[in-house]
């Protein structure tokens, strides 16, 4: 082992130590949109140790440590507003480069190709008059409604989980039935759409729920990109450890791309 690199390895974990000791230093970079009160995930985020900054141009999304998008409101206003601003092209970018990134409710269902919630906000208009507008497309499959025929529609209230892959987002997150890391945590939800476990999908899949007898995807994770139908901001203390669990593993991510660029140059 010749001294640069050992010296380069001593340093790195010295920087570890740092960071994971001294975490307020990575900043929380909120996509708010403008469709809702996103307080309680202020909160969350400051009660967890980290600053905030909000991102207001699309020029902030690639110099983020780490983003957390609460999407609330409609689908297709999400996507209407993240088109129009160009950050819909920035956060492709982002995600692509696997970037640490946490989207809440319509934060994942963005995630997806598209989602059924959009047909029917136009429903009475001709089909030639809507332009449907596609999803960020990083998770294949398409966001669907709960059918009203057969259960309560929306799914509002407390439900568990059951974990698909184990995460370091979840390792806080311990069920009072003794299951593992997140398993039977019971989390919050408002929601009226799912996204569906497919083939092509279930790689991404961190937890699945059942609400009256449907089964869908309550969380998905595939390297540092991370989301939840759930609201982890309004889960207590369960969804607090969440957050916690997301942003410990993001400072490491950040100091990893720092000492890689100091080696590199």
């Amino acid at each position: 082992m010749n001294k640069f690199f050992f010296y380069t390895l001593i340093s790195f974990f010295l920087i570890i130590n740092q960071t994971m000791s001294e975490k307020k230093k990575l900043t929380v970079s909120l996509l708010d949109y403008g469709a809702g009160n996103v307080r309680s995930v202020r909160n969350a985020i400051t009660s967890c140790g980290y600053s905030i900054i909000d991102i207001t141009s699309p020029s902030q999304i690639d110099t983020a440590d780490v983003i957390i998008f609460p999407g609330v409101g409609s689908y297709h206003s999400a996507m209407t507003v993240l088109k129009s601003t160009g950050y819909d092209i920035a956060l492709r970018s982002y995600l692509a480069a696997d970037r640490p990134y946490l989207g809440i409710c319509l934060g994942m269902q963005t995630l997806f190709e598209s989602s059924e919630e959009y047909n029917d906000e136009h429903s009475g208009e001709s089909t030639s008059n809507v332009t449907q507008l596609p999803g960020l497309g990083v998770i294949p499959g398409k966001v669907i409604k709960f059918d009203e025929t057969q259960r309560s529609v929306p799914h509002i209230g407390w439900n568990g989980t059951i974990a698909h892959q184990n995460s370091p987002a979840m390792k806080y997150m311990k069920s009072e039935n003794g299951g593992g890391e997140g398993e039977g945590s019971e989390v919050y939800f408002v929601h009226s759409y799912y996204a569906p476990i497919t083939e092509t999908n279930s790689k991404w899949v961190l937890t699945r729920t059942t609400y009256e007898g449907q089964e869908y995807i309550s969380s998905v994770q595939k390297g540092n990109v991370c989301a939840t139908q759930f609201h982890p901001e309004k889960s207590g203390r369960t969804g607090l450890n969440f957050i916690k669990g997301f942003l410990e593993v993001s400072s490491l991510v950040v100091v990893v791309v720092v000492v890689v660029v100091v080696v590199v140059a």
